[in-house]
């Protein structure tokens, strides 16, 4: 019943906010090493991530997907795909983390956080309505 009840939408959503969170964390961590001599910037890279969670294999790679959200390796920020950031030629300590680039991807990352809960928020509110009988 349940799976009638919350379609895979919900599943797609909680494995986007997910994603967003392991986002945040690598940004955190970024701009906490930004004056470490060698750290190299790290990111999730959300359409390789996406094409993963809609399992259409469009990178190339074979994709399991899972009947259940109970399955082992169902977690999408475990499995997140993560870029490092190569150092410019000029950086002298080979550090590849920019602050203000990394800001930029932080306000950008709360955004669509913020939109995504909004989203579900409003999905749960379209059941909540229905389970009230439309408000009577």
């Amino acid at each position: 019943m349940s799976d009638k009840l919350f379609n895979p939408v919900f599943s797609r959503l909680q494995q986007t906010l997910d994603l967003r969170l392991k986002q945040h964390g690598l940004v955190s961590s970024n701009i906490a090493n930004a004056n470490t001599p060698g750290y190299l910037a790290k990111r999730v890279n959300f359409q390789k991530a996406f094409a993963q969670m809609m399992g259409d294999g469009s990178d190339g790679a074979a994709v399991l997907r899972g009947s259940s959200a109970q399955h082992m390796g169902s977690d999408a920020s475990s499995a997140a795909p993560i870029e490092t950031l190569k150092a410019q030629a000029w950086s002298q300590d080979g550090n590849s983390v920019k602050a203000e680039e990394e800001m930029v991807v932080l306000a950008e990352n709360n955004l669509l956080y913020n939109a995504t809960v909004e989203v579900l928020k409003r999905r749960l509110g379209m059941l909540e309505y229905a389970a009230s009988d439309g408000g009577k």
